[in-house]
């Protein structure tokens, strides 16, 4: 088991106090049987060590970066006692000379095992509703480690996946659009090779939608049509495009 190289003050490997048992920046404290999790330490500190830097030296290197990191930060990463935050992993494995694709790979399967989310789901092509698409988005999310909204925006760009609507179709409520869904495959990893299954269903279900929609109007039309005497009365028509809303 790699060993503790301190908390959040870089000396001990207790909570401070007030923070009610959470890791540095709000991150709720490691189980102790995220094995992923000490695995990304045990990956860290043994690319530090084949640099042969210490850790000031690491700190040294990310100085004049886009994300520059303290000693206790970069102490803090290899520790093992808490998911440390993507940016501080790849400018970790920046400074060792290290594989930054790899980071991720350690980084994500120890922040999807230390939130236990769902992360299988049928395969994008068995997809047919917005229900089954949000649900398996949803996975995809846990499997990508369940990366926090901004740092999203971030790194597709800022506007093309708002906080906001990743939010709520993670809840379930509303459906990317296509721009949106591919910016989400994109950040979350999913292998080019596969977009165009995801993206075919999410054209499935925007039909699905659009067909339950007419559906609904024409049974609606029908009832309004005949009075409870069976005598015909006018047509009312509503506009599609509000029957389509989430």
């Amino acid at each position: 088991m790699p060993p503790s190289a301190g908390g959040c003050d870089g000396v001990g490997g207790s909570p401070q106090p007030g923070s009610k048992g959470e890791g540095c920046h709000g991150t709720p404290p490691a189980d102790q049987f995220n094995i992923s999790l000490l695995d990304l330490a045990a990956w860290l500190q043994e690319r530090r060590k084949e640099a042969g830097l210490r850790y000031a030296d690491l700190a040294d290197r990310t100085r004049g970066t886009e994300h520059p990191c303290s000693v206790s930060t970069l102490q803090r990463a290899a520790s093992g006692q808490t998911v440390p935050r993507l940016p501080v992993v790849e400018a970790y494995a920046r400074a060792c000379g290290a594989s930054v694709d790899q980071a991720h790979r350690y980084w994500r399967a120890a922040r999807a095992q230390s939130r236990r989310g769902p992360q299988v789901s049928p395969a994008p092509r068995l997809l047919n509703t917005s229900a089954e698409l949000r649900l398996a988005l949803q996975a995809a999310y846990a499997k990508a480690g369940y990366m926090p909204l901004r740092e999203m925006e971030r790194r597709v760009g800022h506007g093309r996946l708002p906080t906001t609507t990743v939010s709520r179709m993670l809840k379930g409520i509303t459906m990317l659009s296509r721009n949106q869904l591919q910016a989400f495959l994109e950040v979350c990893n999913v292998p080019d090779k596969e977009h165009g299954d995801w993206l075919d269903a999410w054209q499935r279900a925007q039909s699905a939608r659009y067909h339950r929609a007419t559906r609904e109007l024409a049974a609606a039309a029908e009832a309004r049509r005949r009075r409870p005497n069976g005598a015909v009365r006018a047509w009312t028509f509503m506009p599609l495009h509000l029957c389509l809303s989430e």
